[in-house]
Parts: structure tokens; sequence; C-alpha cells
């Protein structure tokens, strides 16, 4: 999960998400501390229900793209899928999370 975490961070702040990245690098800290606590900050729609959610962001889009940009965007839901399991396994819920990430295992499946 920290790796995970770290994934969300670094790419975020490479596409200026700031506020995004500082989301990642705060239940970074919090996991570290109190794993469960820490996914149920995860569990909100600033992680996973609307359109400004952290699960929202195409970095692709975002980068014009580009091969660089694809694979980044690849890199986020990959990331934000080993996140998702994680809340999961510490007992959350998310039904708008669920969905996000059934979409991403799909495209990622399918290479997209």
């Amino acid at each position: 999960m920290q790796a995970a975490l770290d994934q969300v961070e670094r790419l975020l702040r490479a596409y200026n998400h700031v506020y995004e990245a500082n989301l990642a690098a705060v239940v970074r800290e919090a996991f570290a501390q109190d794993p469960s606590a820490a996914c149920r900050m995860l569990n909100s729609d600033e992680w996973w229900d609307s359109r400004q959610s952290v699960a929202a962001i195409d970095l692709a889009v975002n980068g014009g793209f580009t091969p660089t940009a694809r694979q980044d965007a690849q890199a986020l839901r990959s990331a934000l899928i080993e996140v998702f399991t994680t809340m999961l396994a510490y007992g959350e819920k998310n039904v708008a999370g669920e969905l996000i990430v059934s979409q991403f295992q799909k495209w990622m499946e399918s290479h997209v």
C-alpha cells in the first residue's frame, strides 16, 4: 500500500495535480501510523466518487496522449487498484470505487 500511495503521489505531482497528490501523501503517512484510519480516509468522494476525485484523473488526457502519458495513466490506475483493494481488506466498502476499479481492471486487461 505504501508503494502504491507513493506512486499515486509521484504521478499526480508530475502532472500538476497538487491537491490530489497531497491527499495521497496524507493517507500514506496515516497508513504508517494506523492502517484502519487511513483506509477510512480513503473511503471518500475525494478519492472515488466525483468528477474531481483522484480516481477520475486521466493522466493520458493531461499529457496529451503521448506514450509516456498513457503509460503513466496505466501506472496510476494500477496503483489505485492496489489502494482500493487494500481499503477493502480493511473493511471499507465504497460502491462508486467498486465501479471505477472494475472499469480500471477492464482497461488494464485490454491495455487501454
